[in-house]
């Protein structure tokens, strides 16, 4: 700016102070009215951070829970065929021990009568083949009984199991406030506008 400018800029303000303090007076101002600005969108912009962090939270817990559901349904099944198939073993087992046990009467039945055992002899041999297969078959009957046994033990251990990892997963999610946002706002907005005036206030004194 050239002389004769800088001299036209202070005779409008009386006196080079008084230009300066004009100058420094629209600066405040203007830095004020931009804190301002800033303190009411400051809430609004890390309330809108919040919401999109909560979202993403309760998306994954969703996906996380599904996850879980599925897992627990395919353990459950994965029991089930694993007692089914012991089961059915057994029972083969079972069915075979009266296929030979009839197979072993009708030896012992045919033997003795070569050799000319009847009466309480024969029904004698034949009673103890008959408790022979029968102390094998309540013996698969037991295992049987106890495989039952750990089968609901183990679905119900699984479902315990599926509800402590369902209860970490759902952990409650902050969700912001838009009504404290807005207050925090207004607050701001307030606290600025109480400034600007006190300042402007101390100029004019």
């Amino acid at each position: 700016m050239c002389f004769p400018a800088i001299g036209a800029a202070i005779a409008g303000y009386g006196s080079a102070a008084a230009a300066v303090q004009a100058g420094a007076s629209t600066l405040g101002l203007g830095l004020l009215g931009a804190g301002t600005v800033a303190s009411v969108a400051s809430p609004l912009v890390s309330y809108a951070g919040q919401r999109q962090q909560a979202k993403a939270q309760a998306k994954h817990q969703a996906q996380a829970a599904a996850a879980e559901r599925q897992r627990f349904a395919q353990e459950q099944t994965a029991i089930r065929i694993q007692e089914a198939q012991k089961q059915k073993a057994a029972g083969e087992e079972l069915a075979d021990i009266a296929r030979r046990t009839e197979g072993a009467l009708g030896t012992a039945t045919a033997i003795a009568a070569n050799r000319g055992i009847t009466g309480l002899s024969l029904e004698a041999l034949r009673d103890d083949i008959t408790r022979q297969a029968g102390g094998v078959q309540f013996r698969i009957a037991q295992q049987q009984g106890m495989g039952e046994v750990a089968t609901a033990m183990g679905l119900e251990q699984a479902g315990f199991a599926t509800t402590q990892r369902q209860i970490g997963i759902a952990k409650p999610i902050s969700r912001p406030s838009l009504t404290l946002a807005g207050l925090q706002s207004l607050s701001g907005g307030i606290q600025s506008y109480t400034a600007g005036r006190s300042y402007r206030a101390s100029l004019e004194a």
